[in-house]
């Protein structure tokens, strides 16, 4: 009974989150597209795939969204016609960067650690999101239409000279725009959630910290990424989940690489990405996560024996 009621409780407030979320980066994605339109284009279009990806990688640490949660941002992003690989750093990054994760960090081990974790992090979203977009993994979009320009770091289009339209109408056009959005994603949300609802809060350490014993050395820490994947986990049950790991004696490389993958992706997620992007990307993404978690912990497990 109280299992049935988390689960609904659950869908009740995921479900209000995420669809406002939706709803509120649509809104204003929208007032931004006709507010600024070709300053905005001007001002973006000079920022290089670089530049870009450093600034989303920044955003996406200091931005406390769980993997679902960063699903209406990247629509936000897309829409906007910003570039595919600056949007795809801030997807890895966002939950990869995990406070939760850093502040375990901090309490169990240093200060050193814990910057470690962030300039590994962090150079791995911005690789990864440089790597797929310089390989044109952009033409896997769903969302690549007429007239979107993937090379250009924004693609907005604004009538020159046009006189300005009074801001009640523009409101009234966005919140038109953000309910399509919204009513054009339902689906996708109506299904991760419910998944989301089966699995939300459901870690089984002791199952996990047993395979400690099954395989040796560093591959520990890659089947500890991989274990990772299909839960849903978010800042806030990480410390108690690496508390308890750690506890049962698993070095830091292996649960950090269970919590970043855990943290980075989960199936609600996957399942609200194939509204956005066709199967080889999300497959990239997903493999993505593997390896930047299995590195994370291979990089730690290497630190805390040095610093």
């Amino acid at each position: 009974m109280n299992d049935l009621r988390a689960m609904l409780e659950f869908i009740v407030y995921e479900g209000a989150i995420l669809a406002l979320l939706f709803f509120t980066i649509a809104f204003a994605v929208a007032m931004l597209q006709q507010s600024l339109g070709n300053k905005l284009n001007d001002a973006l279009g000079k920022t290089s795939l670089e530049t870009g990806t450093v600034l989303a990688a920044t955003a996406g640490a200091v931005t406390p969204f769980c993997s679902c949660s960063t699903v209406p941002v990247l629509s936000g992003m897309l829409r906007a016609r910003v570039r595919f690989g600056i949007c795809f750093t801030f997807l890895i990054s966002s939950p990869v960067i995990n406070e939760g994760v850093l502040l375990v960090l901090l309490r169990e081990f240093s200060l050193a650690i814990a910057v470690v974790f962030l300039l590994v992090a962090g150079l791995l979203s911005i690789a990864f999101g440089i790597a797929l977009d310089r390989l044109g993994f952009a033409r896997f979009l769903r969302l690549a239409g007429p007239g979107f320009d993937i090379d250009d770091a924004v693609r907005v289009s604004s009538p020159g000279g046009a006189p300005a339209t009074p801001w009640g109408m523009r409101a009234r056009f966005a919140v038109m725009a953000a309910l399509n959005e919204l009513r054009a994603s339902g689906p996708y949300l109506a299904v991760g959630i419910a998944i989301g609802a089966l699995i939300y809060g459901y870690v089984p350490e002791d199952a996990i910290a047993q395979l400690q014993h099954q395989f040796p050395g560093l591959l520990l820490i890659l089947v500890m990424a991989i274990a990772g994947l299909p839960f849903y986990v978010n800042a806030t049950m990480v410390i108690p989940i690496a508390v308890a790991l750690l506890g049962k004696g698993v070095a830091i490389g292996p649960v950090a690489a269970f919590l970043v993958s855990a943290a980075g992706t989960s199936i609600p997620e996957m399942i609200l990405l194939t509204k956005l992007f066709r199967a080889p990307l999300v497959v990239s993404h997903v493999v993505a996560i593997v390896v930047s978690a299995t590195v994370i912990g291979v990089v730690l497990e290497w630190a805390s024996r040095f610093i």
